[in-house]
Formats: C-alpha cells, structure tokens, sequence
C-alpha cells in the first residue's frame, strides 16, 4: 500500500474562555504547530498503531475492535449531576478496558467506530503518529493527533464522510482522554476545518467562511493548571455571586461576536481592543496569573494591538495580536527579555478535511 498522510493543525481559543461553559459561544482558529499521520501496510494482518514521540506501539485485530465498539456504544452517555458520585459511562468503559494503554484506549475506539459504523476497515494497516504540538499549552494536543488519526483512515478509505460525522469520531478520543462527553466540543471543529470557527452548545460547530489572515505571538508563561481546575474555580465564583459572574460572561459573549466582525471587516485595532478587553474579564474572573497579566502588559506596550490569555487559563500560553512581522520582532523580543518563551504564528485556512 502507497503511504497516505494527513497533516493536521492545532488550534488557539481567540474569545469565549469559560463563558462557553455557562452556554456562551467561543471562537477559536487553526493554527501551527501540527500532528501527522502516515498509514501504510501492516505485516501483523491487525491495526497497528505506532506513537511515535512516545515510542510505544499496539496492536488489534478485528474482533477485538468490535468489542470495543460494543462497549462503547453501550456506554451511558447521561450527564451526571455535580454532586453525583457514581461513575460515567466513559469512566466504566476506561475501566473496563484497563488491558490497553491508556494512550492506545483513544485510537482503537476510534478505529472501532470507523469499522463497525463507517465500514472503514484498518485491520492490515499501521498507522505512525507523530506530533509537533506541545502538551498541556492550550493548544490541543490531544485533538490534533486524534483527528489526524481518524483522517487518515478515511482518506485511505477514498470514502467521504459528512463534516459533524468525522467530526463527532474524531472527538471520541477527547472523550477518552478527558473522561468526559463533552471532550473536544470546541478543539475539533478548527483543525477539522481549518481558519476560523465557532462553538455554542446549543448550536454545536460550526465554521466561519473567513479568509482573513491573522497574525499572533504566542506567549508561554510555563506550567498551566488543568482546564478542570480553573473551570471549577470559575464554577464556584459563579455559584458565590451569580449575578456578578453572569454579567461578566454575558460581556464575554458579546466580545465574542465582536471579534468576529472584526475578523471580517480586517479591523486588527477594533480586534485587538477586544482581545484586550477580554483578559481583563478574565482577570475578574480570577483565571489569570501574575506571569499571564505581565506578558500581556509586556506585550501590548511594545505596539500589540492587544492581548489575552488563551484556554483554561492559570498559566501556560497567551497571545498577542500584531499586524506586521517587524511588530511581531519587536514584541518577541521584549517578551524574551523578560523572560517568557515567544514566537509568531499566522492563522491556518487549510484543515483535516482539505486533505481527505
């Protein structure tokens, strides 16, 4: 079999951070860095799956892919309350299946989908995943390699699959990474379809037909805390003053669609203003961190239009927006002298999907 490969983007939350919980819209965009994944033939007669950065592989045959399908289709998908206890659907799925590495369990649930629901067999294939994303930054990594995995598999398939289907596959190893139903609701959809889209619960995924290009330098502060934890903190804050936090991420909402029409009409300033704006809601909300706020101010008094951090927040990664590559230098440069790690990146157009 001639090699097939898929090379899939990350993606960087933009506007919508934790508001998107209570219901609000998010808006996140494709960009660098990226994971691929070359299929090719397999000698063992199963789906070998090899990690390559983690240097393990496995492998299964096909009643053994079937099983897992089995399980997993079976699994209670209900959502539990918060003072509910009791384990989930996913978690006695994991649980279950604790034979299989935890970092193999996501890829052959994904495989096993493909082959039962989809008619797209793997079995006589390996597949090698490779990844250039950093891990716990915000930028998804997790959903990068799980898309480019299920990607690949459809593309040597030659059969087409509709977007929320391929979509919604792809997300099942965020499911399985994260433990929850609602794993990679926000991620996938970007590097799926590459340049800009939205997220809204009630609404689901939906892409932006927006060719404007974008220009950000990432700020990495260090270590972040998990997502979970500042979605708690924001939770508890919410439950202490509902009124006060539900203004806030009413405000956060409206941002949100600010951005996106400025996004439409290249207004980078109106952008940036936004942008700005944003983190200081954030601020309040008591996900910043001293070293997050620093790069922010760093960053927008060496000319960024403005700034904000990005995901969960807590620490990890922010970015600045800037118009050219002589301000993105600048920025870097004053960044770097003050001793946060910085590079320039340009939002992507291009996702999984152009390449299947």
């Amino acid at each position: 079999m001639v090699n097939v490969e898929v090379k899939v983007p990350s993606n960087i939350k933009i506007s919508g951070e934790h508001s998107v919980v209570f219901g609000g819209p998010s808006l996140s965009a494709a960009v660098p860095p990226y994971a691929t994944a070359t299929l090719s033939s397999s000698t063992q007669g199963k789906l070998e799956i090899v990690l390559k950065d983690l240097n393990i592989s496995a492998a299964f045959d096909e009643p053994a892919l079937r099983k897992l399908y089995s399980d997993y289709s079976k699994r209670d998908t209900a959502p539990k309350k918060p003072d509910d206890k009791t384990p989930t659907g996913l978690a006695k799925y994991i649980a279950r299946h604790a034979e299989i590495r935890k970092e193999m369990l996501p890829y052959a649930t994904i495989a096993a989908r493909l082959l039962v629901e989809q008619g797209i067999s793997p079995i006589g294939k390996q597949v090698v995943i490779h990844s250039d994303v950093p891990i716990g930054k915000g930028y998804a990594s997790s959903a990068v390699c799980s898309t480019a995995f299920a990607m690949v598999l459809v593309k040597a398939s030659g059969k087409q699959l509709e977007d929320q289907t391929a979509i919604d596959i792809s997300r099942d190893g965020e499911r399985i990474v994260h433990g929850v139903e609602t794993g990679g609701r926000l991620d996938v959809g970007p590097i799926y379809f590459g340049g800009y889209a939205t997220f809204k619960a009630s609404e689901g995924i939906k892409s932006l037909e927006i060719s404007t290009p974008i220009n950000f330098v990432v700020m990495d502060v260090g270590p972040k805390p998990p997502t979970a934890k500042m979605v708690e903190k924001v939770r508890a804050l919410h439950d202490a003053d509902e009124e006060g936090t539900d203004k806030i991420l009413r405000e956060i909402d409206r941002i949100v669609l600010r951005c996106i029409d400025a996004i439409k009409s290249g207004d980078l300033k109106e952008l940036g203003k936004q942008i700005y704006h944003n983190h200081e809601l954030l601020r309040k909300l008591g996900v910043s961190s001293d070293k997050l706020d620093k790069a922010v101010s760093v960053a927008m008094s060496n000319g960024a239009y403005g700034a904000k951090l990005c995901g969960g927040g807590g620490g990890g990664m922010g970015m600045a927006l800037v118009e050219s590559d002589a301000d993105a230098k600048r920025v870097i440069n004053a960044l770097k002298s003050n001793g946060f790690e910085a590079y320039s990146i340009s939002v992507i157009l291009k996702g999984a999907k152009e390449q299947v």
